[in-house]
């Protein structure tokens, strides 16, 4: 049985991007779910402000919600798999931050916001979730 544990979020926002816009991406993504938020500020190599923000859900129910509306949307290929041997491990996604910001779920490679769930059980039953949404 797979049980998720817990997700985080990671997503940078630049100098030239406006941090509430990047915030709005990610809730987006989240929905109607409880979430906590913490936030860095680091200097990019040219002296650039990079704020760092880090979401956290822990709902079991809310992170599988959130997880079957990815695989639905962007389906099995784009979830990586890092398992590990005590039948645990995370479940890698990258999200395109744009289009997260006007409300859609697509893949990004160049600055995405990355979403990591935690899981414990079998990942492979995602292939039965995504025959059930």
């Amino acid at each position: 049985m797979l049980k998720f544990l817990r997700l985080s979020i990671r997503v940078h926002s630049y100098a030239t991007e406006d941090v509430e816009k990047v915030m709005k991406a990610v809730e987006n993504i989240l929905g109607e779910v409880g979430f906590s938020v913490g936030k860095k500020v680091l200097l990019g190599y040219y002296g650039d402000q990079i704020t760092v923000l880090e979401y956290e859900v822990s709902g079991e129910h809310d992170v599988a919600e959130i997880f079957r509306r990815v695989l639905k949307s962007l389906g099995v290929g784009a979830v990586g798999v890092e398992e590990k041997s005590s039948g645990s491990g995370r479940l890698h996604v990258r999200l395109d931050k744009q289009k997260a910001y006007r409300g859609f779920l697509a893949e990004g490679e160049v600055d995405p916001v990355k979403l990591e769930f935690f899981y414990e059980g079998d990942w492979r039953e995602i292939y039965r979730w995504l025959e059930n949404t």
